[in-house]
Order: C-alpha cells, then structure tokens, then sequence
C-alpha cells in the first residue's frame, strides 16, 4: 500500500477517534498481500471505487468494513504477524519522515484524479459497480473454504509478497482514488484553520466578557451605593419634610400677621379720616349707624360756607335790582350813573357766583372720591370683623397640605381664604361651606348636593378665561372645602365701585375675554349656561387678565334639548339686574339657553360703559320683581355721557334683544366684528 494512503487512512483513523485502526490496516495489507494473483485486480477496484465516489467518511467506512472481515479469520493472525509488524514500523517511519513527500505525490495525483473524474461516465461506473459486486461474490466463496485451503492461500501470500513490482502496481492503482481524499484533508486543515481562529475570538470574547461581568459588577455596586444613598434622601427628606413645612408655615403665619395688623391700622387711620360705624340706641333698640370722619366733617363745612355764600349774594343781587331808580324820575347824567353802578355790580355777583360753583364742583368731585374711599374702608371693615368671628381665622393647615391665611371675603354660607399650598407651593382661594347647624337635614343634603354639583360642573373646565378648581374635601360633618385658583387682583365689581365708568377701550377688552371663556362652555361636548354673570364673579389676576368664577347657578344643556333651550327650574334664583325677561315669565316654565348669558354681558357692558345698569338702577331686587321691570324693558336707551362708538352701541342693542328668538346665542355673538381684533 502507498505512503499516502497510509497518511490518508491514518487521517481518518483519528477523525474517528479509532486507536486500533493502524493495526487493522497492517492486517488487512498482510491479507492482501496473501491473496492470489486472480483476486488482487479486484481488490484494487474495491479500493479506488469508494476513493472515486466519496469524500470524507467513504473510505473509512470501507475501511472498518473490510476491517470487520479480516476480523473474522483470527485463526490467520498468527501466520502474518510479521508482516503486520513490518508494515507497521514501514508506516510509522512514512508518517515522520516522509510527510513533504507524501504532499507532493497527493498534488500529483489530484491532478490525475480530476482529469479521470471528468472523463469517467456512467457505464464505467456501473462496470465498476458491478465488478466490485463480483469480488465480492468471489471473496465469499474464498471464504467458504476449507481451513486447509486458507493455509494455502496464506502460503501463496507470503510467496506474492516478495514481488514489489505487483504491490507498487496495487499501490498505484490505490493512488487514483486519492485526489478526492486530498479535498477532505484540505477541507479538513481549513477547518482546523477556522477552528483556531474561532478559538482566538472565543478567547477574545471571554476576555471581553470578562471585562464586561466587571464592569457590571462596579456598575451594580455604584447603583448599591446609589440606592442606599437615594435611599437616605428619602429619609432625610421625610425626617426635613415636616420641619420644612413648619418653618413655610411660620413664615407665612408672620407675614399674615403682619398684614393682619396692618390693615387693622390702617383701618383706624381711615376711620379718623372718613368715618366709623357707631352705636345708637333708642330705648332697647341699639342699631348701627355711620358717623363721618374730620375729613367729610371738613369738606361739608366747606360745601355748607360756599352754600351760605352763595345764598347771600343772589339776595344782594336781588336788592340791587329793587334799588335801581325809576329813569322818568331824574337826570339823564345821574340816572346813567347809577345804572352803569348796577351793571358793574350785577357782573361782580355773577363773577363770584361763578366762582362759587367751581370750588362747588372741586369740593363735590373730592366728596364723590371720598365717598368710594368710605365704601372701600366700610367692606374692609365688614371683612375684619367677618375675620375676627370666623372659626378658621387661626392659621389651620386643611387637609395636611393648604395653610390658611387671611379672610377675602364671606357670602351667604362661605367663606374665601387666602391659603398657600404647601405641596404644589402656590397660593390658592380656600372656599370653606358650612351648613348652619339649625338646619333640616333635608336642606343639608339639598346644600351638599348643590355643591357637588357646582363641583361636577367647574372640575371640568379648564381655560385662561375661568377660574379653575383644583381640589374638594370634607373638614367635617358641616363643613367642606373647594380650592380654587388664586386671583391676586381685584373683581370687576371693586373696580366699578372705584371707578364707575371705564373708558371703552378698558370695557372692550374686558367683555371680550368674557365671552372667551363663555364660547369655551358652549363648545364643549355638554355645553354649559353659566347663569350668574354679574360684577362679583368676574375677577383679575396680577396681569389684569379676566377670569370668570361661581357656578353654583350653572345649567347643563343636555343632548336632547331643542333649539328653544331647556327648562328653567330654579326660577327666582340669580341677580335680577343682569337675568333677561323670560326668566320672569310667570304663565310658563321658562325655556333658557345661553342666550341668558348673552343678555347678561349686554348689561354688564353697558355698566362699564355708563357707570349705571340700564334696566332698575336704583331698584332692589324686590321692586324689580313686584314692578316688573324687567319684563317691561324693551328698548335700551343710551345717555348722551358718555361719548361711546356707534358700534359699541349697536353690540348692546344685539345681546340686548327683547325677544328671546330674535337674540343671539353665544357661539353667534361671538362673531360680532365689534368682539375681533385686527392689526390696523
């Protein structure tokens, strides 16, 4: 057999992890070598064929199958055991000395072997299949032999195996199949190649993972000492958090304090000035009365001299015309005189009079000033005292989170703080409801459910134009809790009792952001009538900005409501001033819309304007209704004072519109060219 099969089958011998197969090979070349001269053709053919038509695993299967066979004839082992240690040491010497020679011999031979593959076609290779099936058959009747023929048989292989000039011609034939074998083995060393190659990145990797499981492992701790300082935060933060909240607590009880006191000086100061309330009694009867400070004191007397003044001199004046003598009575010289006199005398009183007039209307002008300062001071006053009696006056924090502050205002059954959030820090409006305790409980639950109500409603809203809500609770069994937002300005109700008349660019812009915020309510998914519009509830912010408030009055459309509004149940409720004629229809329930809201603008547009509401002025309320005053106001009239636009005059007669059908809605009134702004 040739040094390169030898090196080829020794190959696959460790592919297989077979530690016998050498020795199996130098049996099966002792056997062949044994076998007669008829019988080594075929045994060549069974060699190149699985050579010739398998890679890899072919020849060693062919191999172990014919290693199997030579096992069977163990009674031969012993007469060719020399042979089998020759060809053995022969083998082992090729594999360490001879390995660059082998190499150049398998190049030789693939050469070979390509062309012979290419040139083989499939009548050869089924004469090949069939001759081998032949061999096959002859070596299984060689097989059924006697054991003296196998003695015979072994004797006449030891004579063939002195003749090399046979087994190099065995050899070469064994040398054709080799090409195909070299393809495995290069296959093989190139597998070997990338073996190593993905060894080396293994190893790389490893590193990499190495360096990444440390880095994780610096990264966990960092987060351990995160979490733990994180963690210490939080508790430092729960163990400040109520001191913390303490000190804001005390800072802004101080600084209340100190308002409160403020304004209580400044209260005395004034009261000096303009005026106090004071104590009468009429027998069991003690009543309050206002008593005018020195400052009215003063302006009266003055107003009161000019009065006296005045009266004197339209006396002179009258005995200066009875003097005047008769001119039939003497001299035309003497006569003209005096009557010059007179004339000259009649133009002084005049003058003076004049006179006294303009320091009249100096004199009224500062009483009028003084008069807003005297309301200012007396709401002020009712504010203190409303304070001074309130339950809430000492500082409570409501619901661990809002600090109450200073009073601004009291209604019917609530009352307004100033509060301060201590979580969201921001300033906010504490509208605290009480229930009078003497109350039914019917007309509890009917207050709770109107104010749940008034909730449900302005929850919803939310626009730069309206007032917004942020939170409801219960302080207790009569008494709950609405937070709003925190107008710092004034209302539009203070604004027009220090300045009754706005000019129209003021009043035009306020109406403007008005129905801003009353197109929002009608455009939404359940449009909403607000009910109430009147001076209080409009209030401004620091930036002057309108925001409309108070929906305790407040009307939800529903869905299946038609075009003529819906009913009117709570009749008789609201501001007479500012309501439109059919809410005081009597024969019928009333059918509302948002074209109440229209016609309440009207009216407070026209105020802002004229300093007067156009329809019962100077009515209260229940004159209003016993006279039926507005059910009578048909036509607005416009004083000449002050000068207002034609437009301006035109937009209240249309939200002024008598009959309900013929006046427009929210959304239509919205789309008055007197309601947009256009750059000039």
């Amino acid at each position: 057999m040739s040094d390169d099969m030898v090196i080829h089958f020794a190959s696959n011998s460790s592919n297989q992890s077979d530690q016998s197969l050498p020795t199996k090979i130098a049996k099966l070349e002792a056997r062949m070598v044994g076998k007669a001269s008829s019988t080594s053709t075929s045994q060549a053919t069974s060699w190149s064929a699985p050579a010739k038509f398998g890679l890899g695993p072919g020849p060693a299967d062919n191999v172990a199958e014919l290693a199997v066979s030579s096992d069977s004839d163990d009674d031969d082992d012993n007469g060719r055991e020399f042979l089998i240690q020759a060809n053995t040491q022969k083998r082992r010497k090729l594999e360490d000395d001879n390995s660059s020679t082998s190499f150049e011999h398998v190049e030789t031979a693939a050469d070979t072997a390509k062309k012979i593959v290419d040139n083989t076609d499939t009548s050869k290779v089924g004469s090949d299949v069939n001759r081998r099936k032949q061999s096959r058959v002859k070596g299984q009747t060689n097989s059924g032999r006697g054991r003296g023929s196998r003695v015979s048989d072994q004797t006449k292989s030891q004579a063939v195996s002195v003749s090399n000039g046979q087994l190099e011609n065995s050899y070469q034939k064994l040398q054709d199949g080799l090409p195909k074998e070299q393809i495995g083995h290069d296959r093989q060393t190139v597998f070997e190649e990338e073996i190593t190659s993905l060894r080396a990145k293994v190893v790389a990797l490893e590193e990499e993972l190495k360096k990444s499981r440390q880095e994780a492992s610096d990264y966990q701790h960092q987060c351990q000492q995160l979490e733990k300082e994180l963690k210490d935060l939080k508790d430092y933060e729960q163990q400040t958090k109520a001191k913390r909240t303490k000190i804001i607590s005390e800072l802004l009880i101080s600084v209340s304090k100190a308002e409160r006191q403020e304004a209580r000086m400044k209260v005395r100061q004034e009261s000096l000035r303009l005026g106090n309330v004071g104590v009468i009694r009429a027998g069991t009867i003690i009543s309050e009365a206002w008593e005018d400070g020195q400052a009215l004191k003063d302006l009266n007397a003055q107003l009161r001299n000019l009065l006296e003044t005045k009266e004197a001199i339209e006396r002179q004046r009258k005995l200066l015309k009875k003097r005047q003598p008769d001119k039939s009575d003497g001299g035309d010289v003497e006569g003209g005189l005096q009557e010059e006199d007179s004339l000259i005398q009649d133009e002084i009183y005049k003058s003076r009079l004049a006179s006294i007039k303009r320091e009249e209307d100096v004199i009224m002008r500062e009483r009028d000033r003084y008069e807003l300062e005297k309301g200012r001071l007396i709401r002020e006053m009712k504010r203190i005292r409303d304070e001074d009696g309130s339950r809430f006056n000492n500082f409570q924090i409501l619901n661990h989170r809002y600090a109450l502050l200073n009073l601004l205002g009291k209604g019917g059954f609530s009352e307004v703080y100033k509060a301060f959030d201590l979580v969201d820090h921001r300033y906010v409006a504490c509208k605290l409801h009480g229930l009078n305790a003497q109350w039914s409980e019917e007309k509890k639950q009917s207050y709770i459910r109107h104010a749940i109500r008034e909730y449900n409603i302005h929850k919803t809203l939310v626009h730069h134009h309206i007032v917004r809500l942020w939170d409801i609770f219960e302080i207790d069994q009569n008494t709950f809790c609405t937070i709003l937002e925190y107008c710092s300005g004034k209302d539009l109700d203070a604004v027009l009792k220090a300045t009754p008349v706005l000019p129209e660019r003021e009043a035009r812009i306020i109406i403007v952001q008005i129905f801003q915020g009353l197109v929002y309510l009608n455009k939404k998914s359940q449009k909403i009538i607000h009910y109430d519009l009147k001076p209080g509830n409009v209030l401004f912010d620091e930036f002057g900005i309108a925001k409309v408030t108070d929906f305790g009055l407040s009307k939800i459309v529903e869905d299946d409501v038609g075009s003529q509004g819906m009913e009117l149940t709570s009749q008789g409720a609201g501001t007479y001033w500012y309501l439109p004629p059919e809410c005081f229809e009597l024969s019928k329930t009333p059918l509302i819309s948002s074209k109440v809201d229209v016609w309440s603008a009207g009216i407070l547009f026209y105020q802002m304007l004229f300093g007067k509401r156009p329809f019962g002025h100077d009515q209260s309320q229940e004159r209003i209704l016993r006279e039926d005053t507005i059910i009578k106001a048909r036509k607005v009239e416009f004083p000449t004072r002050p000068a207002v636009s034609n437009e301006a005059k035109e937009f209240i007669r249309r939200c002024l519109t008598y009959n309900q059908a013929d006046r427009p809605d929210v959304l239509c009134i919205a789309q008055d060219p007197y309601l947009t702004y256009t750059k000039k």
